[in-house]
């Protein structure tokens, strides 16, 4: 059974406590219920490919269950079966496609305070003995390499979509465009730099065998607890932040008024609730928390939550494959929408619109949206930004949300001008 270690003796700052372990392998970071409590830990113990790792893990109630067991990604690109055998994709492979999951045997919580849990008191005495090095910090730099995607190509993009709306052919469709760039600093570090206005509630970064991820996610994917409790609560509609209060308050009432952002969202829910209602329990899916704008760092957005419950027979396996990749950023219906992301997106997704989290000792897992998410092999780094496209979208107006969606990237290169 886990045991807690004793409190640690330092400052509750996640960011810190992995820059102590800055030369380790697989470094993770992830924050946890809402950004209130983070986890780090490093050198793992057991790696794996698979949607679960570990299908034996029971759901149970257990002592510091929510501390995370396996941390990891889970691709777009490996979950893309809904499109059907048919489909041929002839363009070049992503940087990540597998899923990957890292075992960890001790784990820092940084809450309230700093606290190590383990598996045995070896792995816990390890991980402090490392936490007692001073933090060491790797200068971070981002540029855009010369194949950037032009806007006029997104917005071309837009009105392919538009015209299969307007044949009835899908309802919505996410649709993204990537950023190439050259990176060097490490995960950490560069998740430091992009949290550099405020933390985001759904924010990690991994580091293992020469790729590098970051991922500062404002959306909570896929929640499933110990009891059988399912929640996502997808986000559809977005404006930029503004210093001005009276200016930042109307950009808020505005999102919130806003007859296309609030169809969007209403899909988005309706096939929230199909793929729940694939697995849950007859009569357990509810609307859990109705539309509304939350405020994050840089940007606003409309969010709803939809909750379910789901049988303790029930495999993670089977949940998985049930509702990822999340309708939230394909479309709706869902085949057609990913169908037609692979014949108007020039890239491969990826990492992007997949998932990253964390698998809980007490077998449930908490897994974020991977958008707002730089992946990164050989100092190359890809960053999508999309929008859900619906019959009165604006081309040009979802090409300005990409770049809204890529604020915090710009500000990082240091030249927002080139991204237009």
């Amino acid at each position: 059974m886990p045991l807690r270690g004793e409190r640690l003796a330092m400052a509750v700052d996640a960011i810190e406590v992995g820059r102590r372990l800055a030369d380790r392998a697989g470094l993770v970071l992830a924050r946890a219920e809402d950004g209130a409590v983070s986890y780090v830990a490093c050198d793992p113990v057991e790696q794996v490919s698979a949607l679960d790792p570990e299908p034996a893990l029971p759901r149970s109630a257990t002592a510091y269950g929510e501390v995370p067991r396996w941390f990891g990604l889970l691709p777009y690109e490996c979950l893309r079966g809904l499109e059907g055998d048919e489909h041929l994709d002839l363009r070049a492979a992503p940087q990540v496609s597998s899923p990957l999951w890292l075992r960890y045997e001790a784990v820092v919580r940084i809450g309230e305070n700093v606290e190590i849990i383990a598996e045995s008191a070896e792995s816990a005495g390890r991980l402090a003995a490392l936490l007692e090095r001073p933090p060491q910090t790797r200068e971070v730099s981002l540029s855009l390499r010369s194949s950037i995607e032009l806007p006029a190509q997104h917005a071309e993009r837009v009105r392919r979509a538009l015209s299969e709306i307007e044949r009835g052919n899908v309802y919505e469709v996410n649709l993204a465009r990537r950023f190439e760039l050259n990176v060097s600093g490490s995960a950490l570090d560069l998740l430091a730099a992009f949290e550099r206005e405020g933390t985001m509630p759904h924010a990690m970064a991994l580091e293992w065998q020469g790729l590098s991820v970051v991922a500062v996610s404002p959306e909570l994917c896929l929640r499933l607890d110990a009891d059988g409790a399912l929640l996502t609560s997808p986000i559809k509609g977005t404006r930029p932040r503004h210093p001005d209060p009276l200016e930042d308050a109307r950009l808020a009432a505005e999102l919130d008024a806003d007859p296309k952002e609030r169809a969007e969202l209403t899909m988005i829910i309706d096939v929230e609730r199909n793929d729940f209602g694939r697995v849950a329990e007859l009569g357990s899916v509810y609307l859990s928390e109705a539309p509304h704008v939350v405020a994050l760092p840089g940007l606003f957005h409309r969010v709803a939550s939809v909750a379910a419950r789901v049988s303790p027979k029930l495999t993670r396996t089977q949940l998985l494959c049930a509702v990822l990749p999340s309708g939230s950023v394909t479309g709706a219906p869902k085949r057609r929408a990913m169908q037609l992301i692979a014949e108007l997106e020039p890239h491969r997704r990826g990492l992007y619109t997949g998932a990253v989290g964390f698998i809980r000792r007490d077998g449930g897992l908490e897994l974020k949206m991977a958008i707002r998410t730089l992946s990164v092999r050989n100092g190359v780094g890809h960053y999508f930004a999309g929008g859900g496209i619906v019959a009165d979208s604006i081309p040009e107006r979802e090409v300005e949300e990409t770049l809204w969606k890529a604020e915090r990237l710009q500000s990082l290169v240091g030249s927002p001008g080139l991204f237009r």
